[in-house]
């Protein structure tokens, strides 16, 4: 199994669809719980939240130091 780091300088480096994707089937997970939370049950919202972090991943990723924990900046991110 690739390291989560290994996968996100993957796609910084190559804008790997394949990595990519990776990272979002291991934190979706985190990532919808945390913005269901955060919405109040509201399933709708929650999933327009979490696609709206993947997104910014995607658009951001290449500026993340490589020393970012990614399940620490997801959920914060979720918060926001």
């Amino acid at each position: 199994m690739t390291d989560n780091q290994d996968l996100l300088a993957e796609y910084r480096r190559n804008g790997s669809d394949a990595a990519f994707r990776e990272l979002v089937g291991r934190y979706v997970d985190l990532v919808y719980s945390t913005a269901f939370r955060l919405v109040e049950g509201d399933t709708h919202r929650a999933e327009d939240v979490t696609q709206t972090v993947f997104v910014d991943l995607a658009h951001k990723a290449r500026t993340l130091s490589p020393e970012v924990r990614l399940g620490g900046w997801l959920h914060r991110h979720t918060w926001f």
